[in-house]
């Protein structure tokens, strides 16, 4: 895991947040679009971002 700033870790929050509402709602869309959002932060900003894409990657972290 990358180390954010504050600013960064504000908005990690807000997006870990956001998703935790949109599971409530069974929202799978917005699950898989904030999922990725938070891989991405989660992440070195260096690695390929087609990993996010993948039906494994939707698979793991948001069904």
């Amino acid at each position: 895991m990358v180390n954010l700033n504050i600013e960064e870790q504000k908005i990690l929050d807000y997006l870990e947040n956001s998703y935790t509402g949109a599971r409530t709602m069974n929202d799978e869309g917005c699950q898989i679009r904030l999922a990725r959002a938070i891989a991405a932060f989660k992440s070195n900003p260096m690695t390929t971002p087609t990993a996010l894409f993948t039906p494994k990657f939707i698979d793991n972290y948001c069904l």
